[in-house]
């Protein structure tokens, strides 16, 4: 794909007065280059996102984990006491839930609303 990219850069140069008689060059590598793409596209959906599989036990945990969700925390209760939660959840090894409801900032109710994944992120694909 790099002779591709660098023969339509030198035919495209070779015009003069918008009269292109490289064009059939420029054409036959673009098309080359897409049918490349394709079909990397194309093995890449078939050996490796088929039949893939969420291990959403994991996923929750990980996410339960992490510590990045504490931003969220930021417009509610200000940056410093959000600095001070994650600071506590990583020292304790806590979740950032049991280190932001110990600290006495932010309630149950608000947290829960607050750090909400599925609209932080948005459903994905097929979720409503």
């Amino acid at each position: 794909m790099i002779g591709d990219g660098t023969a339509v850069a030198f035919a495209g140069s070779q015009g003069n007065f918008e009269l292109n008689a490289m064009r059939p060059i420029i054409i036959n590598s673009v098309l080359h280059s897409v049918r490349i793409l394709d079909d990397g596209c194309e093995k890449f959906r078939s050996f490796s996102v088929e039949g893939t599989k969420l291990n959403e036990k994991r996923i929750a945990r990980y996410v339960a984990e992490s510590v990045m969700l504490v931003t969220a925390l930021s417009p509610v209760i200000g940056y410093e006491k959000s600095a001070h939660i994650a600071q506590k959840a990583m020292r304790d090894g806590s979740t950032l839930r049991v280190a932001a409801l110990t600290s006495g900032d932010v309630d149950a109710a608000t947290y829960d609303r607050t750090v909400d994944l599925k609209t932080m992120v948005g459903y994905g694909v097929g979720g409503a």
